[in-house]
């Protein structure tokens, strides 16, 4: 059985290195005793920062804040790896209880609820924002997010909707593409 490494080892890593670690950690099982789905879907979220540009405008060169919207297991994970811990030099910062602020001011958005008609009210809100919205399943990207969590063949995996990062003005990087599933809007489902 592949261990995983601990939260407190993922950080030590580089940009690349980060992200390597985390692919390497969807191929685990999920069933397997050294990580649970929340702290999986947390290191995935936290590196997933990693590797997208987000216009001049919208950072402050103080740093990035990161929210999520109904998982406190997935927040509390998060929580523990963000323990401020830098991204790309920037001091990264969660913000709890999401629901009740602005969702224009996150620059990560993880959505948890698995209502269609709230996450689509959630994308309709976040419309031009420079947000990079994460959610669960590839119906996610296909309604207008732009990365979508979903299980396959019990290891984490994720897909992007481009075109969406695009409208967001974020810009991802070719090595966050070529692990990822490419999704287009409307096909396959919907939220």
């Amino acid at each position: 059985m592949r261990r995983l490494l601990p939260p407190s080892r993922l950080r030590r890593f580089g940009a690349a290195g980060s992200l390597a670690v985390a692919i390497f950690a969807s191929s685990a099982t999920l069933a397997s005793q050294a990580v649970t789905q929340p702290a999986l879907k947390a290191a995935f979220l936290f590196n997933f920062a990693k590797f997208v540009e987000w216009p001049a405008e919208a950072t402050a060169p103080s740093g990035l804040t990161l929210c999520v919207l109904d998982d406190t297991a997935v927040e509390d994970a998060l929580g523990q790896l963000v323990n401020g811990g830098p991204v790309n030099g920037r001091a990264v910062t969660l913000v709890k209880g999401a629901r009740n602020r602005p969702l224009r001011g996150c620059h990560l958005l993880y959505v948890g609820d698995s209502d269609p008609g709230r996450i689509a009210a959630t994308l309709d809100e976040l419309k031009g924002a420079p947000v990079l919205t994460v959610g669960d399943g590839d119906a996610f990207p296909r309604g207008g997010g732009v990365i979508g969590l979903f299980v396959e063949d019990g290891r984490m995996r994720f897909a992007i909707n481009p075109d969406a990062a695009q409208r967001a003005g974020l810009r991802l990087s070719s090595q966050l593409l070529n692990l990822a599933r490419i999704v287009k809007e409307g096909r396959h489902g919907h939220l």
